[in-house]
This record gives C-alpha cells, sequence and structure tokens, in this order.
C-alpha cells in the first residue's frame, strides 16, 4: 500500500490518483487481466477442493477416514472407507474373529439426516494361534461403509463425518485401540469425481 501524497498520491494507492477516466479505466483493465490467469485456477481448485482427513495414530495402526469421491451430491450415496494401516506382525479382526479376538466395531457421528449402513467386509486371512483358528487382517485393510446423503444436502457447503473406532490389535499379546477418525466431504451437485485416495 503506497501512503505518500506528493505527485499526486493519496493514501489508497496510485490506481485512485486523479487524472482522466480513460487513463483510470485502462490501468484498471491492466490488473484485471494480468490477475485474471491467477485467480481463475485457484477458484477453481477451491470449487473442487476434495475430501480432506488426517489419519489418526493409534496403538500399532494408523487408521484413516477416505471417500470414494472428491464430493458428495444430494440425495446420492457416498462410500466412505475406514483404513487401517498395521504394524508389521500385529493383526486385527474381521467381523467373525473366529476362535478369539474381536472384530472393529464403528460409530458414526453424522450431520442430521445422514445415515450409515452396515461395514462391507474385506475378504479375510486365516491367522492360526496353535490349536485355534482365528480370522482378520495384517498390513493394510480398507473396510468401506456407504452413507445416504440427504437430498436437503446443499451443493457449497463442506459436511464433517466422524467415527469412533475401537478394535483388538493383536501379535502374541492382544491390546485394545481406540482412534476418532473424522472427514470433511464437500457438496456438489451433479457426479462427483473420483478421488484418487479413496474407494472401497
Amino acid at each position: 500500500m503506497i501512503t505518500m501524497r506528493r505527485r499526486g498520491l493519496s493514501r489508497v494507492g496510485f490506481l485512485s490518483r486523479p487524472g482522466p477516466a480513460p487513463y483510470r479505466s485502462a490501468v484498471t483493465a491492466f490488473f484485471r487481466a494480468l490477475l485474471a490467469p491467477l485467480i481463475a485456477p485457484l477458484l477453481a481448485l477451491a470449487l473442487a477442493a476434495p475430501a480432506l482427513a488426517a489419519p489418526v495414530q493409534a496403538l500399532h495402526l494408523t487408521a484413516d477416514l477416505v471417500a470414494e469421491t472428491t464430493s458428495a451430491a444430494p440425495g446420492s450415496t457416498v462410500w466412505v472407507a475406514l483404513v487401517q494401516k498395521i504394524d508389521k506382525g500385529w493383526h486385527t479382526y474381521w467381523r467373525n474373529p473366529g476362535d478369539a479376538g474381536e472384530a472393529t466395531k464403528i460409530v458414526w457421528s453424522l450431520p442430521p439426516g445422514w445415515q450409515a449402513g452396515d461395514i462391507v467386509w474385506a475378504t479375510p486371512k486365516r491367522l492360526p494361534v496353535g490349536p485355534i483358528m482365528n480370522y482378520g487382517y495384517e498390513g493394510q485393510v480398507v473396510l468401506p461403509v456407504p452413507i445416504q446423503v440427504p437430498a436437503s444436502a446443499a451443493p457449497g457447503q463442506t459436511m464433517t463425518l466422524k467415527a469412533a473406532v475401537a478394535l483388538l490389535v493383536c501379535a502374541d499379546v492382544c491390546v485394545p485401540a481406540d482412534a476418532n477418525v473424522s472427514l470433511n466431504l464437500p457438496i456438489a451437485s451433479g457426479t462427483p469425481a473420483a478421488d484418487p485416495h479413496g474407494g472401497p
């Protein structure tokens, strides 16, 4: 901001200095043409901002929420997955854990009118321990859940989906773990774009 007053400059800068109207119009047009190529991509990026989440570190694993698409349309079903990245040598459990263990549980906190379906369980691995057989996951597992978006959801808004996750993580010993994860999901009309980081 230029604050000098000499040579006709005012406190609000050189664009407001006295002069013929054609001169001021030409200067204004010049700066609009200069800034337009910079502003347009930033505006497009903001309008197409993807669903955002932050991974949460729990005992012996990292938990995260990811969406199949970068946004959700009113009245649609969007797939949101709980992703577990499990430490080497440890495992979590399937819906039927077998002779021992405990399945992952998700308690959702959703905006009014939103509804979560059941977990679509990935195919588990056999996890034998001595004479007993368990079923679960090692390394990484993606557990998608269908989320129903109400028709009243307004395009342009960003809604926060929250989930309290409780699970049992085992190696030679088992420890209970909890993670509170969340996802910011934009609402947009039309067919949403696929999120390269998401999907069932």
